[in-house]
């Protein structure tokens, strides 16, 4: 089996597998232009998530060290709800690099996204102001994180 044979079994064929019947013929409705259009989509969708991880991830390290820096003199568990933005936010920025290689880029890249400017978002603006009002739907963001996890499984 040639390195592009494998490349396509492994990346795009799961995709284009969701789109034919075991017999190999399409789906109705469904020829191959359509397939290759839907699968080109798919992998631009991942590929907009990298940059996005790039943007997310360098504004990960921003605010780590604003934290770092602005919560010196505050609370003790201010400073904990802020690093636990900032962790979650810093892995699932790294977890986007791997959008191209998912089923669903779009969905797990979307779910993630969401995730993160709901969790840690929140996390950041309790930190920041000492506010509560937005801390309700924190764990909203939690709940994305983990459907993003699933789609990467299933």
């Amino acid at each position: 089996m040639s390195v592009i044979d494998t490349l396509y079994r492994y990346t795009v064929g799961p995709v284009a597998g969701l789109f034919y019947n075991k017999d190999g013929t399409s789906l109705p409705g469904l020829g191959r232009e359509e397939v290759e259009k839907i699968i080109r989509e798919e992998m631009m969708a991942g590929n907009l998530f990298v940059r996005l991880a790039g943007i997310s991830g360098c504004m990960a390290v921003i605010m780590g060290a604003y934290g770092a820096h602005a919560l010196k003199s505050a609370d003790d568990d201010l400073k904990k709800v802020f690093d636990s933005g900032n962790k979650y936010h810093l892995l699932h920025s790294v977890a986007l690099l791997a959008m191209p290689l998912t089923r669903r880029p779009a969905l797990t890249g979307t779910l993630f996204s969401l995730g993160m400017l709901l969790f840690c978002g929140t996390c950041y603006y309790h930190a920041l102001t000492g506010s509560t009002t937005l801390r309700r739907f924190t764990p909203f963001g939690g709940m994305l994180f983990i459907a993003g996890w699933m789609t990467i499984a299933i």
